[in-house]
């Protein structure tokens, strides 16, 4: 393991060191999906990632980016199924951990018109930077327990 892997959030997650609501949710060793760890900024905003360290979508293998969209449309749907949300966004920025990691996060119908879109992510830094949950962690491990095997059926 290299210094990078050692000490990226994603790839401790990836490894175990950091467990999300639920635990993998879906691990095919090409993508992992997992809900956003603690301080949860929302129920149901789940993070996919490839297990090994890449920091861009041109560093993806054939592999991995052939499943890739097959893959979060399956996840897009299990989400639609398990919340109901308006719309699910999806985002990639791997600025703050440079891993490629897409955040996958299900806009709320009520959610207020100030979250909505690239808004949305001021939960996240909220929930960070007060080290506080947003969102409650056992509704969190339920909704990502439901999405798992919501996923687990679609196969």
């Amino acid at each position: 393991m290299d210094s990078t892997t050692a000490t990226c959030v994603a790839c401790r997650a990836n490894r175990g060191a950091i467990v999300a609501p639920g635990g993998a949710l879906y691990d095919d060793g090409l993508w992992r999906l997992e809900h956003t760890f603690e301080p949860i900024p929302m129920v149901g905003w789940l993070v996919l990632k490839p297990p090994r360290h890449v920091e861009s979508l041109a560093d993806l293998t054939a592999d991995e980016a052939a499943a890739l969209g097959p893959l979060l449309q399956r996840i897009t749907q299990a989400m639609r199924e398990t919340l109901a949300p308006a719309k699910v966004y999806a985002a990639l920025f791997a600025e703050s951990v440079a891993h490629l990691h897409i955040h996958l996060i299900p806009r709320a119908v009520d959610l207020p018109e100030e979250r909505r879109g690239p808004d949305v992510f001021a939960l996240l830094s909220a929930a960070g930077h007060s080290g506080q949950n947003q969102g409650d962690p056992n509704e969190a491990r339920r909704v990502a327990l439901a999405i798992k095997a919501r996923l687990a059926n679609m196969n």
